[in-house]
Formats: C-alpha cells, structure tokens, sequence
C-alpha cells in the first residue's frame, strides 16, 4: 500500500480530525444520538458474589448491579442491530429538511420537485456536486452528481427507468436496513437500459411485457441512490443535469397511464434521545422486520421483558434494567467508531480495505459500522474504498498537521471509470474549503510524477 507520511509544508487544514478515503470505482466497458449515562450507586455492595451476600442489602444490590449489566449488554447489540434502520428513518427527514430549507432560500441545488421537501418514491437530483455545505455525515464522493430516493412498495409496485446513456452511471437500490438489495447499470453486465419495477416481500402479480426485471425487496421500504459521474470540465454539470432528468421513477398504475402519483411529504423527526432511542428502534423493527436477523435480536428483547407481540414503553422497564440501556448507547458508539477506524483488526499499512462491501448477509456488526460511517456502500465489485485513520507511525490524523501519500510505480491507482482522495473531518462531511476542491483525482489537472515514476500528494 502507498507509504503515508507527515511532511512539513506550510499550509495547513484546520480541523479536529482527518479521514481519507481512496474510491474506486468500476464500469462495464460495453456502456448523533446521546444519553446521559445513568450513575448506579455501588457503594452498598460489599461482597462480588451471591454466595458471599451476608444481608439482604447485599442480595438486593448484587442483583441490581446484575440488572444493570444485563441492559448494558443487550442495549450494546440492540443498538448495533438497529442503527441502521434508525439512521435510515431519519436521514430521510433530516435530507427533506435540508432540501426544503435551501429551495426557500432560492437555491438552485436541488431538483423542481424537492421544493417543499422530499416525497416517497421520487428522485430529489443534486444540480452540483456535492460540497461542505451538505452537512449529511455520509462522506460523500466528489465525482458524482447525486440523486437519492426513498422508496416505499407497501401500497404496490413502482418502477424505475433507465436512460441509455454514455458514462459512469448507477442505481443502488437498499433495504431498510441499508443493505444492497440490487444495482441498476454500475458493472451490472445486464441491467442498464430499461424499465425496472420494484415489488414488496413475496409480492403477488403479473409482470407487464414492458417491464425488462421484477426486484423484489426483502421490507417494504428502503433507500435508492443514483449516481451520474462528472468529469469536471467545463459546462459538464449541465450535461448531468439533462441526464438525470432521463430517470425517472413512478408507480406502476402511473407508469402504466392509469393515474397520476400523489406520495406523502416525508416527515422531519429529530433524533431520539436516551431512552427514546430503544422506543423508536421498536418502532421501526417491529413495521419493516430484517427477516434474517430478527430471531436473536427478539429473543434478546425478551431478557428484559420485551414481548415482540406486545405494546411496550422502554420508560416503564425495570430501573436498573433502564440504567444498563442507557450506559449502552456510548458504549455502542464506541465499538462502532473502534470498528470504523480499524475494520476490527490492526493493518500493517494503517489502510483499512473493505472486499465485501455492503452485502452484509448476517453481519450486524459491518453494517452497523458503514450504516454510520457511510450510510449506503458499494458492493465491492462496483467499488473498493480504502480508509485510513492513522499515518505511517500510528499517529491519529490530525487537521493541524500536513501529509505525503507516496504511490510507488507499482501502486498507481487503476479503475475503469474513476479514482479520488477525499478528506473528511470527524462527522464524515467534508473538510470546509472556500475554493471547494476537496480532493485529488484522475480529474484533477496538473498531476505530475516523480522522477522514479512513483506520484506523491500533498496533503
């Protein structure tokens, strides 16, 4: 991997702390939450072990304490099994927030139809490339122009149409759980030019003779996100916009002319706190269940009195149980961030390299991780991403520091359709600029090579 160094030039970025990410990306060629930590009081204990209890203030504070860790425990997966699903939820209102606040503002960042914020199933298009204004906490690339939906098939089936177009282009479509359920165009050998419909779990019906795939979801909703690459010449953006305009996504009953579309404004929840967090994670495993995964994830709930069948307010468990939930939550966040910075394991060249991606099967844990470090991520056949948190001596990236990424001659990046460096501060937005150049990448001019045919960047 490429040697990471600090060096001593004399600009220097500003900021708490420092992610790069290495995208590359692959085209066929044929085309914040928070808790209080709630405090148990210890003191009475005298013996560590039932068997040594001599009163029954012992008895009574050992079984607290044993209480108490038991929510702690369950607290800690329930919360890396659910992040997802919660961050999914809210990411949608927070996003339909954003683009209603910068369209009142007579901003032209975003599509027409996202001027009073985001309904369901409908693309919202990004009209720039995205910059440290978006503040999304989802590190989000520079090559490509966005346009994300959230989709829901519960009331029938809707439909996706892809333009044929040439240049980097992808559909992501996800599950609740921001698992890939499928890609339209990307390196999909087969699904580029066409007309797509997306069906419920064990969806009933007959497929119309115009539409070329039926993709069936595994829960009712999820999130989709179109990618179109931008080259960065001039007058390119307009060129995206004018394809992007080509997608469309509809219902079938629309799709088919027997009516027009009339989906719902999407809510703007604000982040539960505390003990609210359990409660809407109830919320919304219970409405969209991951099928693959939900067995353990109830029988734990059952440990602490949650009956999946049963209305249940996590403000009435039992005190010390709630006093371990609530510990949970920044404990949980903890493991998640410990995940995100070393994929679980110390690499000898402090590059962290995903080779699945995000088809997680029955990994909580990786999906919990990118659910909150990138929210959707590639399947590691359209992209391979490389992380890094460290420099070369083990040393935290720090933005009051400056940097050397050297490239020998057998190292230089390679991909069929684009290849970037990104730095990103501790929230996973981008590094504030005021010239907006965020990154370096097969785009960027001026890119020069050592005498040795080995390339550094500065950073």
């Amino acid at each position: 991997m490429p040697e990471f160094q600090e060096s001593k030039m004399k600009k220097v970025i500003k900021i708490s702390a420092l992610l790069l990410l290495i995208t590359l990306s692959y085209q066929c060629k044929q085309k914040g939450e928070s808790a209080k930590e709630g405090a148990v009081n210890t003191s009475k204990v005298k013996n560590t072990s039932i068997l040594n209890a001599t009163s029954i203030e012992d008895v009574k504070a050992l079984d607290d304490e044993a209480k108490r860790q038991l929510g702690e425990n369950i607290g800690v997966q329930a919360y890396i099994y659910s992040i997802p699903i919660v961050r999914e939820m809210l990411f949608r209102n927070k996003f339909s927030k954003m683009v209603a606040d910068v369209n009142t503002a007579n901003k032209s960042f975003f599509s027409e139809n996202g001027k009073d914020g985001v309904h369901l199933n409908e693309f919202v298009h990004l009209r720039i490339l995205t910059n440290h204004y978006f503040e999304s906490g989802v590190t989000p690339n520079i090559d490509t122009q966005y346009s994300p939906a959230f989709i829901d098939v519960s009331e029938g089936p809707i439909v996706f149409t892809v333009p044929k177009i040439a240049r980097y282009h992808s559909i992501q479509i996800t599950d609740a759980y921001l698992e890939n359920v499928h890609y339209l165009a990307g390196s999909n050998k087969e699904d580029y030019e066409g007309n797509y419909m997306v069906v419920k779990p064990n969806w009933k019906g007959e497929k119309p003779s115009s539409i070329s795939k039926v993709i069936e979801m595994p829960t009712d909703i999820g999130f989709v996100l179109l990618r179109i690459l931008n080259t960065n010449e001039k007058g390119d953006t307009e060129k995206v916009i004018a394809i992007q305009d080509q997608f469309k996504l509809q219902s079938l009953n629309s799709f088919l002319g027997k009516g027009k579309d009339r989906y719902p404004l999407l809510s703007k929840e604000k982040m539960p706190i505390g003990i609210e967090f359990y409660n809407s994670m109830l919320k919304y495993v219970k409405a969209y269940p991951d099928l693959k995964n939900d067995t353990h994830f109830w029988f734990l709930m059952k440990q602490i009195g949650i009956d999946k069948n049963e209305t249940v307010d996590f403000n009435y468990v039992d005190p010390n149980i709630k006093k371990g939930l609530l510990q949970a939550i920044p404990k949980a966040k903890e493991i998640l961030s410990w995940k995100a910075r070393t994929r679980g394991y110390k690499s000898k060249s402090n590059w962290n390299i995903d080779p699945i991606g995000g088809s997680y099967n029955v990994d909580v844990m990786a999906r919990a991780e990118f659910a909150v470090q990138g929210f959707v991520v590639h399947d590691a056949d359209q992209c391979q991403y490389f992380h890094r948190y460290y420099d070369s001596e083990g040393n935290s990236l720090l933005g009051g520091n400056n940097y050397t990424i050297t490239f020998q001659k057998d190292q230089l990046h390679q991909a069929d359709a684009f290849w970037s460096i990104v730095a990103y501060d501790a929230e996973y937005n981008l590094v504030p600029r005021k010239d907006l150049h965020y990154a370096v990448s097969d785009r960027s001019e001026g890119l020069e090579y050592n005498k040795d045919c080995s390339r550094t960047i500065y950073i």
